[in-house]
């Protein structure tokens, strides 16, 4: 097998994924301006007179958070392939893979020593030079918030929801408020405009919302792809 022929292995879960963004954009459009107002009578401090309140009411359809979580899967799954095929060379070069082959995953973790760990057990087999390549994208918190944010959204949507929301919403008819633990906030995060370093750094935890702009998910996801996409093709030398 050639590493063109690996390459496109691999960039089956990466196109698969735009594919999915491609839906999740099809699937917003009718929302994205789905926002109406929550309207109550609360008493003025000053004054003690009742007075009138609002705060918008976002209104999301069940299939955004559901396809949001097959973009963030498939890219986790691409990164996952690039490591098997890393360590299929590695081994038909003659190095020595003792650990499982089914343990072979992309080495992300929460901190430099953690990753060091991970490493020796997912892509034991994998040649040196492959090895270094992926020291140099410093795949844990803090050395890659691209990274590190892809891994926490695939961990968080195996439990909860993935969802850009306000301080309040209806999905499929339910009302939800947005302390609801079952609900992943993206509107936290911001994004440089270059693929080279960007900065994805955003909230500690994913799991606590917060109120925010409804607009970010789909241009995080976007990003988000195109650097997973970037960092496949840039493994192409070692894939051979």
């Amino acid at each position: 097998m050639t590493a063109d022929d690996r390459l496109r292995l691999i960039r089956v879960k990466v196109e698969r994924a735009y594919k999915h963004i491609e839906d999740l954009e099809e699937a917003i459009r009718p929302f994205s301006n789905a926002i109406t107002q929550s309207v109550w009578f609360d008493n003025d401090p000053n004054t003690g007179k009742p007075t009138l309140q609002s705060r918008p009411l976002h209104i999301y359809d069940s299939k955004i958070p559901a396809i949001t979580g097959d973009v963030v899967h498939n890219l986790m799954s691409a990164l996952d392939h690039l490591a098997f095929q890393l360590v299929s060379v590695g081994v038909a070069s003659g190095l020595t893979r003792t650990e499982k082959w089914e343990k072979i995953q992309f080495p992300i973790a929460y901190n430099s020593d953690t990753y060091e760990a991970r490493k020796k057990r997912y892509v034991e087999g994998a040649r040196r030079e492959a090895i270094e390549e992926l020291d140099r994208l410093k795949p844990y918190k803090g050395g890659n918030d691209a990274l590190w944010l892809l891994y926490k959204l695939d961990a968080t949507d195996k439990h909860s929801l993935i969802l850009a929301v306000g301080s309040d919403f209806i999905m499929d008819g339910i009302s939800f408020k947005a302390n609801d633990p079952y609900f992943s906030d993206f509107g936290i995060f911001r994004f440089a405009h270059e693929q080279e370093d960007m900065n994805f750094s955003g909230s500690e935890s994913l799991i606590q919302p917060a109120v925010g702009r409804t607009n970010t998910l789909l241009p995080t996801l976007c990003k988000l792809a195109d650097y997973v996409s970037n960092i496949v093709d840039r493994f192409l030398p070692f894939l051979g």
